[in-house]
């Protein structure tokens, strides 16, 4: 008997993998999906880094013309009109605004990742096939740098440098007085956080439904918070990227193309870890697999699948969640769908619980 329970189980597994194959969308489009994300998001993101670095050194320059080259002016006005706490909000919000928009609209498409992190963070919790991390990877550079040519499109010269100052189109940048180690730490970081809120509200089948979009934004405005001083705070190769690249096309004074290995490796370390560990401390990892793409399960149906319900109740639902039944991606409040992941890699444990970005 516990021999043909265990076959049972097997045959339905087979069955759980058929029905994600079939319910993903195709490959070119989960592509696409994640190059116009990824695009739209370098694209407001680093807009609005660009926007806050022309002004001041625009009124720089208008004071300079003023007093004729007094002497020490640049670097008095430098300390005047120099960035502030107050002047990473915005940048920050424009980030999270965005993710939080484009999750809602791709996430039922591509899961919403945007992000080389993201997609490696998956992967390494088991939950992204790596056979497709190499293509995605692709796609997001790609729209990384895509969305940094929109914002060179708008303002040109003035975004890549202005009055001898180079801009590089909002790109993040090491400080000065901040050691590798110390950006590849606060990269990890941001990156920690954006992934912690992922795997939270996104994976975790426990969490209310409908707000991934807007809780990930949030954590990663708060990621930038923090870090914006050391690094820009990035959490993500693909927008580091890309200004680097379209600043190749301008006149610049130097482009820091070392910074890349912080922008790199912290995002990657970081996220793996943040999977790993929020699985690991709350025990996501014994009860939810690689999430179903287009559909939530409802508290109550993750609950019967948790707790092992027989096979014909189990089946029932789904085969409803397969046909997309329930709540849609990308509505929005209580009781709401979140953006979902993709498809299962073989060896999943269980039937699916919660959707993925």
């Amino acid at each position: 008997m516990a021999v043909a329970d265990h076959e049972l189980h097997d045959h339905d597994h087979h069955e759980l993998d058929q029905h994600h194959e079939a319910d993903q969308a195709p490959l070119a489009r989960r592509l696409g999906a994640e190059f116009v994300g990824t695009l739209l998001f370098v694209a407001v993101g680093t807009g609005a880094a660009t926007v806050l670095a022309i002004g001041p050194l625009k009124r720089l320059g208008g004071l300079a013309d003023i007093l004729q080259g007094a002497p020490g002016q640049d670097r008095v006005f430098g300390a005047l009109l120099g960035s502030t706490f107050g002047d990473v909000l915005p940048v920050a919000f424009s980030f999270a605004f965005a993710l939080t928009v484009l999750i809602y609209a791709f996430g039922g498409v591509s899961g919403a990742h945007f992000n080389p992190a993201v997609t490696f963070a998956l992967a390494v919790a088991r939950r992204f096939k790596w056979s497709e991390l190499p293509l995605y990877w692709v796609a997001q550079v790609a729209g990384g740098i895509a969305g940094a040519f929109v914002v060179a499109g708008i303002y040109g010269q003035d975004g890549a440098s202005i009055n001898g100052t180079d801009i590089l189109f909002g790109a993040t940048v090491v400080a000065p007085d901040v050691t590798q180690w110390q950006a590849l730490l606060a990269e990890a970081f941001i990156a920690f956080i954006l992934m912690t809120a992922i795997m939270a509200v996104a994976v975790d089948h426990r969490a209310p439904k409908g707000w991934s979009g807007l809780i990930i934004g949030l954590g990663l405005a708060a990621g930038i918070m923090v870090t914006a001083q050391a690094t820009g705070g990035s959490a993500n190769f693909a927008r580091s990227l890309g200004p680097f690249v379209t600043s190749l096309v301008y006149d610049v004074n130097r482009i820091p193309w070392s910074d890349l290995i912080v922008f790199a490796a912290g995002p990657l370390i970081g996220a793996a870890a943040a999977a790993l560990v929020y699985e690991s401390v709350t025990g996501l990892e014994r009860s939810a697999p690689s999430p179903e793409p287009g559909a939530a399960t409802h508290d109550e149906d993750a609950h019967d699948h948790a707790h092992g319900h027989d096979h014909d109740h189990g089946h029932h639902h789904e085969h409803d969640h397969a046909h997309g039944h329930g709540p849609v991606a990308g509505a929005t409040g209580p009781g709401s769908s979140v953006p979902p992941g993709l498809a299962p890699t073989g060896d999943d444990p269980a039937p699916p619980e919660r959707p993925v970005i």
